[in-house]
């Protein structure tokens, strides 16, 4: 199991004074890993208090949470069958700056959730309207296609936590992970037959349009 850096706990002051930090399960004393206490005991002692911590988005103030210069890269593989239009995901792979990593596993599953997101969005996914009444006529899982395990393909996520990132702050994750992707599966499929798939998702009737377009 991998780790993030040790980062300051929202615990109440009264309690934990500043000078702690948690890391690896516990909270200790920064600069003297001597002093500290597992998670389960430092809880022990909260006794009846609540734990808040108030926060606000100023730019202004770099300690504070920051929504500016996001930074990542997103990079698709795939294949196309020629005769029958589908497209298949071969391989993902997502690199992504976040600044201060807060938690890896949860961070990791917040960007493997954005590709799948941006898979079933570039391929599968969409919303068919009545053009009379303005009423969805898919509105259920058998017509509203979503992705399954056999059609995300290879999935490789990647986050910068070395020091200079950390000293950012905190920066969006949300957003970011769910964008990226859905150009580069674009450009991968145009890459493999030659043409753009003008309109997503690029369904198979749509592949086989565009291809058709490129031969004649």
């Amino acid at each position: 199991m991998r780790w993030t850096s040790c980062s300051t706990p929202s615990l109440p002051r009264s309690v934990f004074p500043r000078a702690t930090r948690s890391c690896r399960w516990k909270v200790q004393v920064k600069g003297n890993s001597a002093k500290s206490l597992t998670w389960k005991a430092a809880c022990a002692k909260l006794g009846a208090q609540t734990i808040s911590e108030m926060g606000a988005n100023d730019p202004k103030n770099p300690g504070g949470l920051n929504s500016a210069g996001v930074g990542g890269v997103q990079m698709a593989e795939v294949s196309v069958d020629t005769e029958t239009g589908i497209v298949k995901m071969v391989k993902t792979v997502a690199v992504q700056d976040v600044g201060t990593m807060i938690n890896l596993k949860t961070a990791e599953s917040q960007l493997f959730g954005g590709c799948i997101m941006n898979i079933c969005g570039a391929l599968m996914e969409e919303r068919i309207m009545d053009q009379q009444t303005g009423r969805m006529l898919n509105a259920d899982m058998e017509f509203y296609k979503l992705a399954g395990i056999g059609d995300i393909g290879e999935i490789v996520v990647h986050f910068n936590t070395e020091e200079q990132f950390d000293k950012r702050g905190v920066i969006g994750l949300g957003e970011p992970a769910a964008i990226a992707l859905l150009t580069a599966i674009g450009n991968a499929v145009a890459n493999a037959i030659g043409v753009r798939v003008p309109n997503m998702p690029m369904t198979p009737d749509r592949v086989l349009a565009a291809l058709e377009k490129r031969n004649a």
